[in-house]
């Protein structure tokens, strides 16, 4: 045997520390889905009137926290890749935190990954990443005014120049 001790520096530790703490956000999220696919299915069977009284008791969960597992497993699911494609599976779904996933479930499916890769949200705070998307919907909404407006300038301009061609005839 040998008497000497292999002794690791820093940088290896700490690779060691962020690598759990990924995999440790990974399947947490995968986790927090899974109870929202096992309330959805609850929740079904609890009879009608029920189901703050089931939340309370046997599970332990307030209904804005049933509500938001259930919100995760509708978006993120298995059963729903079809809606926003491979995002469940792409590297910018594994780096997400609970409440970067709940907080993605803002922007429409099919926008999300695209979102996640140009914003980095992996590397935002939960508080940074609904800023961006609240200015992103600003962006979006002052957009799409401004499309309707020069729509209704045009289509009077169009009217307008109808209405002098039928006074000159």
């Amino acid at each position: 045997m040998s008497d000497m001790v292999r002794v690791r520096d820093i940088e290896m530790v700490t690779s060691d520390i962020l690598y759990a703490q990924r995999q440790g956000a990974r399947q947490l999220l995968s986790n927090l889905i899974e109870i929202g696919r096992l309330l959805v299915e609850a929740k079904s069977i609890v009879p009608h009137g029920e189901w703050g009284k089931y939340l309370e008791e046997r599970v332990d969960y307030s209904q804005s926290t049933a509500n938001n597992f259930m919100k995760l497993y509708q978006e993120y699911g298995d059963k729903q890749e079809s809606l926003f494609g491979s995002f469940a599976n792409s590297q910018s779904f594994g780096k997400l935190t609970y409440t970067q996933a709940l907080a993605l479930v803002a922007l429409p499916a099919e926008e999300r990954q695209q979102f996640a890769e140009e914003n980095d949200v992996a590397g935002m705070s939960t508080r940074q990443l609904e800023q961006a998307i609240r200015e992103r919907n600003e962006e979006r909404k002052a957009r799409e005014d401004a499309e309707a407006r020069a729509a209704e300038q045009e289509a009077a301009a169009e009217s307008a120049g109808a209405e002098a061609e039928n006074l000159r005839k």
